[in-house]
């Protein structure tokens, strides 16, 4: 027999009670699929709603798994850290719109908003970060529009980068998706300044050539010739690696120049470094001489 719908909410979570958290969730999710199929989730959750935060808790887990999309989709900005989390990992596999999460950004406390911002990035929502950060930008300013940035289509970094390059604060992000971007706004900054100025450049920025490295290390080894700093910025060093696996060569040419004693004596040149260089076959290479004293 079934139970009186307003009551089904208190028997669950007499069941939950006694249960480990893993158990705990297994239940939910069959509960969920129970009330969905008999079409009392939504009474279900609205009890569960007005209780306290571990019953919204509840409630929220079992409208993901009950797919109820219009519940997840109204808490993306809860605050309740453990209600909005939920609701953000499950917006993307349970199709929440991209309207509701313009509606959540509305008036969002600081620490809500960039978690959104965090999730439209990380769900791909281009077409959203694209319309959005303009206003963004508008409203909070500078900083806030580059932590949106790597969302966005190529066409709007271009247009955008050049503005907001020195408000950006997570490079990786952004050089993942638009590490040949970044690399041209660096080569233009670095061009447009006198010699004297560059190795200041390089201490503040480094970090955004080094995050492109993994996508364009040939690119980042000509920023290096056209642009040298007096010091190999050590957030290149331990991308001795993968720039040996781009251009062995190059790398070897750098390691017998000024940097290279610096390079020798910090660490980066580790063993798997220096297998990759022995094998890599470079004209760069010495050449072996043949030991004194040998026949021939």
């Amino acid at each position: 027999m079934a139970l009186p719908e307003k009551t089904a909410a208190r028997y669950l979570l007499s069941d939950l009670d006694p249960l480990p958290y893993p158990r705990r969730m297994r239940e939910i999710a069959e509960s969920a699929r129970d009330f969905a199929g008999r079409g009392a989730l939504r009474t279900v959750l609205e009890e569960l709603e007005s209780g306290g935060p571990y019953e919204r808790g509840v409630a929220v887990v079992l409208a993901c798994a009950g797919g109820d999309t219009e519940w997840t989709a109204a808490r993306l900005a809860d605050p309740d850290p453990f209600v909005r989390g939920h609701a953000l990992r499950a917006a993307r596999s349970h199709g929440v719109p991209d309207a509701a999460f313009e509606a959540a950004l509305h008036d969002a406390p600081e620490a809500v908003r960039r978690q959104l911002l965090r999730a439209i990035v990380a769900g791909r929502r281009t077409a959203l970060a694209d319309r959005v950060i303009g206003p963004l930008r508008r409203e909070w300013g500078d900083v806030e529009a580059a932590r949106l940035l790597p969302g966005c289509s190529e066409p709007v970094v271009r247009r955008l980068l050049p503005e907001l390059f020195h408000s950006v604060r997570g490079w990786r992000p952004l050089a993942r998706r638009h590490a040949d971007a970044l690399l041209d706004v660096a080569a233009r900054e670095l061009g447009a300044l006198p010699d004297a100025l560059r190795d200041g450049w390089w201490q503040r920025y480094a970090a955004g050539v080094a995050a492109a490295t993994e996508s364009e290390p040939v690119r980042v080894l000509d920023l290096l010739d056209r642009f040298a700093p007096s010091v190999f910025p050590h957030q290149l060093r331990f991308r001795l690696g993968v720039l040996a696996d781009a251009a062995p060569g190059r790398v070897l040419t750098i390691l017998c120049g000024t940097w290279g004693w610096p390079l020798r004596r910090s660490g980066a040149l580790t063993p798997s470094v220096l297998y990759k260089l022995a094998r890599s076959g470079a004209p760069e290479l010495p050449s072996p001489t043949t030991p004194p004293n040998s026949p021939g």
